[in-house]
């Protein structure tokens, strides 16, 4: 398979057919798996950048939705079968975000500006800007902790966020005042932009592209033909089933570990 870097859309492709999966089941078996496919796609792809270091953050951050959603039981009617469908739909956010942090690490944000059409050049550039915050912060969050401890400066608790936040926000807001240079450079707002060579789409990518939206494809038919069970029962609590075919369609989402990683 060619080893150049995978073509943005085709990212945007899997991460949306991911999510799908996600959204329309909350069978545990589906949504661990999810997790796992994620893990080995992000362990596959990710590089030595920025944007790569946020999918911890969002790891951390899909556990603590997990135990959030199931917390929020105890403010009404605490039984079993309440606890599991708090827990089910707290795992189902969980997947969405985990699936959203991999596609965050492993693509380029402002790839999608330079894929993007003349007329859509401002959207794109705002994802692009959403989608980096993240990463960015987690960076800035890194370089503020080491250079604290070439200092020798180790503060620990409450008072480490005072310590944390002012040269973050400094540093996010020069940043900024950078980004906003160059755009103006390169004639952002004044009816001229950069113009950037296509990035071809390759083998790699077409598979992952194909594999993402036969996934999502097929659990679309699941949810629409009732041929298998996407929300296990919950009152009474019986173990969730899981049919082969979607497991395999889960299974296909571990495409891009298996294909296409860029060379390191």
């Amino acid at each position: 398979m060619d080893r150049r870097a995978v073509h943005p859309m085709a990212w945007i492709v899997w991460a949306t057919s991911a999510g799908f999966v996600a959204f329309v089941t909350t069978d545990p078996v589906y949504l661990l798996l999810l997790w796992a496919v994620s893990w080995f796609v992000y362990a596959g792809h990710r590089v030595d950048a920025e944007h790569a270091r946020s999918f911890r953050l969002f790891l951390t951050g899909a556990v603590v939705a997990v135990a959030l959603r199931t917390a929020l039981v105890f403010f009404g009617t605490v039984s079993a079968a309440n606890t599991t469908f708090s827990f089910l739909e707290g795992l189902r956010l969980g997947t969405i975000l985990v699936i959203f942090g991999t596609f965050n690490a492993v693509t380029d944000p402002f790839g999608l500006v330079r894929m993007a059409p003349r007329h859509f050049h401002e959207p794109a550039l705002a994802a692009a800007l959403a989608l980096s915050i993240a990463p960015r912060t987690v960076a800035g969050v890194g370089r503020v902790r080491d250079a604290q401890r070439m200092r020798g400066i180790t503060i620990h608790g409450a008072r480490a966020l005072p310590a944390l936040a002012v040269p973050v926000l400094e540093r996010g807001m020069e940043e900024a005042h950078t980004l906003a240079e160059s755009m103006d450079a390169r004639g952002h707002g004044a009816g001229r932009r950069s113009r950037y060579r296509p990035q071809p789409w390759t083998g790699a990518a077409l598979l992952i592209a194909v594999t993402a939206i036969g996934a999502a494809a097929t659990f679309l038919a699941a949810s629409v033909g009732g041929w298998a069970i996407l929300h296990p029962q919950t009152s009474p609590i019986v173990w969730p089933e899981a049919h082969p075919l979607l497991l395999a369609a889960v299974g296909s989402l571990a495409a891009p570990g298996l294909v296409g990683r860029p060379e390191r």
